[in-house]
């Protein structure tokens, strides 16, 4: 967990959201299951988190959380892409639909489905779409 200074403990009890202790901890990147009860949240984001191995885990663990017409927003490095198409069919079959697609960005892809329902495909089905390349960075 990282260290948070001082002040990034008294900003929100400032602005009366009551203390950062009180709030629930994100989940460890480890975790699939987060503390959420289901369709509880309105937004899920992972911008730049989807580098493991369980891609559709992390994926379906957010259409558990969505309330249904729930929004899922995906910002990740356009190198890691082989296959776009391929990519997002993958998340169509897990529930969501295209709401939009941003490819113009050299360095990031960015993506906002729609929650439409549980996944469409068996927790056995390989969904090739999901295996994403490792990140390629460039030395400036």
């Amino acid at each position: 967990m990282f260290e948070e200074p001082e002040w990034a403990e008294e900003a929100p009890a400032a602005a009366g959201l009551g203390p950062v202790s009180s709030w629930p901890r994100p989940a460890a990147a480890s975790k699939i299951k987060v503390p959420l009860e289901d369709e509880s949240v309105d937004v899920a984001v992972f911008c730049l988190s989807l580098m493991g191995t369980n891609i559709r885990d992390f994926l379906e663990e957010a259409n558990r959380v969505l309330k249904p017409g729930g929004l899922l927003k995906v910002a990740e490095v356009s190198s890691r892409f082989e296959d776009v198409r391929t990519f997002l069919g993958a998340v169509t079959k897990l529930g969501f639909k295209v709401i939009s697609k941003d490819l113009t960005n050299s360095h990031f892809f960015l993506f906002d489905f729609q929650k439409t329902g549980p996944p469409r495909v068996g927790p056995k089905t390989q969904l090739s779409g999901l295996k994403l390349q490792p990140c390629l960075y460039k030395r400036r």
